[in-house]
């Protein structure tokens, strides 16, 4: 569907396909879940590419690039856990996937077949729900202090990448019913590459110029102050 459309443009086409609750919860959780794609993406291109490329980071930064980590990894966590939150909780509404099925009328099979993909997606987002109650929203104090019968599950990068994909299905369900269009919510491609294709670049000229001064070889340029603008 019209990725060069604005996001009002495609906003009032989701009401118009979908119907005006039904396309404006679909339109703000079709935007949660590209947000949480384009993080997912930065992580892949930063962790998941090669050996070779995590021990570039590790030789530059790799205290920094930890806690970038952490962060991306922690924040699409977050947003796995938000995605299947109940509609309402301390009463107030939520932006869930839970909240789609009991948006589509009169088509029972479509809201049938939605309702188990979103449940599916629910026990998908399983583990990072415990751990938004228990590590990151909120610090339980039995795994703070090792003394936890109960530890928190397991997530993995499969793990999140099945929750995704989960995710994925309930909302292009609705997408190709009523718009004959499937999104594929890969955004962000090429950023966190260009990061370490400069740090790459970098690393390589400052091994150049320590060859240089081995040799006595020094450029007038090799003189000039380092300092980051």
């Amino acid at each position: 569907m019209g990725e060069n459309q604005s996001a009002q443009q495609l906003l009032e086409q989701h009401k118009r396909d979908m119907g005006p609750e039904l396309g404006t919860i679909y339109n703000a959780l079709r935007n949660e879940v590209k947000w949480a794609h384009a993080k997912w993406s930065q992580y892949q291109q930063l962790y998941v590419h090669s050996p070779e490329r995590i021990a570039l980071l590790n030789k530059v930064a790799g205290f920094f690039f930890a806690l970038i980590q952490d962060s991306l990894l922690e924040s699409v966590i977050l947003d796995l856990a938000r995605l299947t939150d109940p509609p309402q909780s301390m009463g107030k509404d939520n932006l869930t996937l839970l909240r789609l099925p009991n948006k589509i009328e009169s088509n029972p099979l479509l809201k049938a077949e939605v309702n188990a993909l979103v449940h599916a997606a629910l026990a998908a987002c399983e583990s990072a729900r415990a751990w938004r109650h228990r590590r990151l929203a909120h610090r339980d104090l039995a795994l703070a202090v090792a003394s936890a019968t109960d530890p928190l599950p397991s997530i993995s990068y499969n793990d999140i990448e099945a929750a995704l994909a989960a995710i994925r299905a309930v909302l292009n369900c609705l997408d190709g019913h009523y718009c004959d269009s499937e999104t594929h919510y890969i955004t962000g491609e090429g950023e966190a590459d260009s990061v370490v294709y400069h740090l790459s670049k970098g690393m390589r000229a400052d091994e150049r110029k320590l060859e240089r001064l081995r040799q006595g070889k020094l450029l007038p340029e090799d003189s000039e102050p380092s300092a980051a603008p």
